[in-house]
This record gives C-alpha cells, structure tokens and sequence, in this order.
C-alpha cells in the first residue's frame, strides 16, 4: 500500500472552492507507512490551493472508535451545551 489519502469532506469550503471561514476543516482517509488514519485538520489557501495547518488531529482506528463512542453516548449532553447561549 503506497501512502495515499481520500477527502472525506469538509467544513467551510464552498463547490467552487472559496472557503465561507477562515480556516476551513477538511476531513481525509490517510495511509503513511502501511498505517492507516483519520486526519481531521485546519486548512489555509496559498495561491489557489488548500494546505494544511498544525492545526488537527490525526487518529488511528482504535482513537477514532473511542471519539465515535464518546460522540454517540454524550450526543444529548453535546446538543444541550451547544444550545445554551
């Protein structure tokens, strides 16, 4: 297996490419090294092109089922946090 990735989608960024935030996220399918991964991270354009900050998290499957679980057994708790102003 050759180190590839695969955009699974993203936040901010418009169908033509424009971004509606600063630094727009965009989640990927990553593989380095016969491992494969989770990469949530910040993105910035540099001449027409989104690259990648510091900014991010890059989990492995193990990591990733853990956030999932928290994710879907605190949901409630979440959404209530989110709507309190």
């Amino acid at each position: 297996m050759s180190d590839e990735s695969k955009e699974l989608g993203n936040i901010g960024i418009e169908a033509d490419g424009s971004s509606n935030i600063k630094e727009p996220i965009i989640i990927k399918l990553s593989s380095y090294k016969n491992a494969k991964f989770i990469d949530i991270r910040k993105y910035y354009n540099e001449s027409g092109e989104w690259k990648p900050t510091k900014k991010g998290i890059t989990l492995n499957k193990a990591q990733f089922e853990i956030l999932s679980k928290i994710f879907n057994d605190r949901k409630n708790d979440i959404d209530l946090w989110l709507k309190e102003e």
